[in-house]
């Protein structure tokens, strides 16, 4: 029989604790208007004036810089039409072709160059500037944090520790370094990850709309297959770190009444319960990482056929526009090419250097995607954090026995 004597007086220590604490929280000032998270400019609130100029030119820089990839996209369509047209050159200019050719080339050179160092600068300098006002928010926050903590009374310290002051101390710290990690580079480079993706998506559908579309057509069909498979991750997630905090909280009660369990001699039954405990969580992670290599492979798998079957529509297009000409206008295909002084007409059908650009402007947009993840998880970490954080420094006691000094 389960031995749980020693279990009746934590537990109602702790429900009258907790009803203490609700009633004292209802009757505070101070309380959050969202209690699952934060919103965005609040979790802002403790920046200066002088941080949050800093911070807008940041997000300026970040913008520039995530414009810069489809930039780089128009240049690279550029520079592939180019090499393409080098036996028309010839045909067309003779040995003076060679020197026209350099010259554009030059022009290509000095544009990936500036475009590049661009992209190197304004990178640094919202990486440099949102890092600085990130690390000087949360030391402020710290200190406040600190600060309300060790004026709050008995009630707040037991409904947030549970009794144990070294958990109080590792929440707080977890907390604060996901507000940390959310103040500093997540925001601007999740803005450049985002205007990248977009950005390259509209280089896709000027330059090639239909072989754009039936890519992005085929999108869907990964995001079921890995959404389907990120449900069975969670799930096994979930269960795995449930399993481990029950067995860190069955530990902890365990060890509060050692005295009881020797007496009974229940030594033996804590030991295989605690065992049971380890040995599902030890399977839901196997079965999480299982999950999640698969989702991996499976991607990857669909990824390659897409491209696949890209270049065979696209060289399809290109192939029929041997023979039908400006059936399709690409809106960036006619600027025209001028040379030393020739200008020469550009065929405004679909080209290789086209079908060849769309599809690196597609698969950059999926990744850029893919990319604001891990900084919008920071972000949402950061927001949840902020609830209990921003809370307690905002939170007055009632018996306040500072509010005087």
């Amino acid at each position: 029989k389960r031995p749980a004597a020693f279990l009746t007086t934590n537990t109602r220590t702790s429900a009258t604790t907790t009803m203490a604490q609700q009633q004292l929280d209802e009757n505070s000032p101070h309380q959050p208007e969202d209690k699952n998270r934060v919103g965005l400019f609040t979790l802002l609130k403790y920046s200066t004036t002088n941080e949050r100029y800093l911070m807008s030119i940041g997000i300026l820089m970040a913008a520039i810089s995530g414009l810069c990839m489809p930039t780089w996209l128009l240049l690279l369509a550029q520079s592939l039409e180019t090499f393409n047209k080098i036996g028309q050159l010839f045909a067309e200019f003779g040995p003076d072709a060679v020197d026209i050719l350099l010259g554009e080339l030059y022009k290509l050179i000095y544009s990936f160059a500036i475009v590049g160092g661009i992209t190197l600068i304004s990178g640094t300098i919202y990486v440099s500037l949102w890092t600085y006002v990130g690390e000087a928010q949360t030391l402020r926050i710290r200190k406040a944090f600190v600060k309300s903590a060790l004026n709050q009374d008995m009630a707040w310290f037991d409904t947030h520790s549970g009794g144990d002051p070294q958990e109080l101390s590792s929440l707080a710290s977890n907390s604060i370094l996901r507000i940390e990690t959310s103040l500093k580079r997540s925001i601007p480079d999740t803005l450049a990850n985002l205007l990248a993706s977009v950005g390259s998506l509209i280089v896709a559908f000027g330059l090639d709309f239909p072989l754009a579309i039936f890519m992005l057509a085929t999108l869907p069909v990964i995001g079921i297959c890995v959404g389907v498979l990120s449900c069975f991750m969670r799930k096994y997630s979930g269960l795995s770190l449930g399993e481990f905090s029950s067995a860190g909280s069955f530990a902890s009660e365990i060890l509060t009444g050692i005295k009881t369990i020797a007496s009974l001699r229940a030594e033996g039954w804590a030991s295989e319960r605690y065992a049971r405990h380890v040995e599902r969580a030890q399977r839901y992670s196997v079965l999480t990482i299982f999950c999640s290599k698969l989702a991996s492979g499976l991607m990857g798998l669909l990824f390659y056929l897409i491209y696949t079957f890209a270049f065979a529509f696209g060289t399809t297009q290109t192939a029929d526009n041997l023979d039908k000409r400006n059936e399709y206008l690409s809106p960036f295909a006619c600027w025209g090419i001028t040379m030393r002084g020739y200008s020469r007409p550009v065929d405004c059908g679909i080209t290789g250097s086209e079908v060849m650009v769309c599809i690196y402007g597609v698969i950059l947009c999926a990744q850029f995607f893919a990319l604001m993840n891990p900084g919008l998880n920071a972000i949402n970490l950061g927001r949840i954090a902020a609830v209990e954080v921003y809370g307690t420094i905002e939170r007055t006691p009632p018996i306040d026995g500072c509010n005087n000094i």
